[in-house]
């Protein structure tokens, strides 16, 4: 039954169902937490189940230190496990939306807040041309993402800068005319 949880989860989706966890999950420390979920799934599904807890997107559980919860498994999984653990935890995390990633960045303390936008704008393209994004799907996400900055806008700022510079050096790289031409400008 843990297993349907951690699918659940590991789609994005709310879970519904905590009662897949012991009556006091919420109650043991974020460590024991990941212990647990280690006993019972794979590493990959411990992975996603780490950021969806973090980003609060599984129903009844939360995660309130990212470090301490991956730094749990990176230091129990060995070989092929840590390996498989590493990468899906690295592929979700790029997978993710910018708002979301933007979280999971800052929860997980990994960039120098003063980098962290640049860090965004410059990897943006990537994301662009590996999940084959249209200028509309672009254009929303990136207004979902300074809605997400808030009041942060230096972040904001800082992540068109490293966009516009990305967009610039990868404009005859193969990516599509109509992103570059659409978002060179874009503020």
């Amino acid at each position: 039954m843990l297993s349907l949880c951690l699918v659940a989860a590991s789609c994005g989706k709310k879970s519904g169902d905590s009662g897949n966890f012991p009556e006091n999950f919420n109650g043991l420390s974020d460590a024991e937490k990941v212990a647990y979920v280690m006993r019972h799934a794979t590493p990959d599904s411990v992975a996603r189940f780490i950021c969806d807890a973090s980003l609060g997107r599984v129903e009844g559980i939360s995660i309130a230190s990212l470090a301490a919860a991956s730094n749990h498994a990176y230091e129990n999984y060995t070989g092929d496990d840590l390996a498989t653990f590493y990468a899906e935890y690295d592929r979700y995390e790029s997978d993710m939306p910018l708002p979301e990633k933007m979280k999971l960045y800052v929860l997980a303390g990994k960039e120098d807040p003063q980098k962290l936008g640049y860090e965004l704008g410059l990897s943006y393209v990537g994301n662009i041309r590996d999940n084959h994004l249209t200028a509309d799907q672009v254009e929303k996400e990136l207004k979902e993402f300074k809605k997400a900055c808030g009041d942060d806008s230096d972040t904001y700022r800082r992540f068109i800068i490293g966009f516009h510079t990305a967009l610039e050096l990868e404009r005859n790289n193969g990516l599509p005319q109509e992103i570059y031409s659409r978002f060179i400008k874009f503020e």
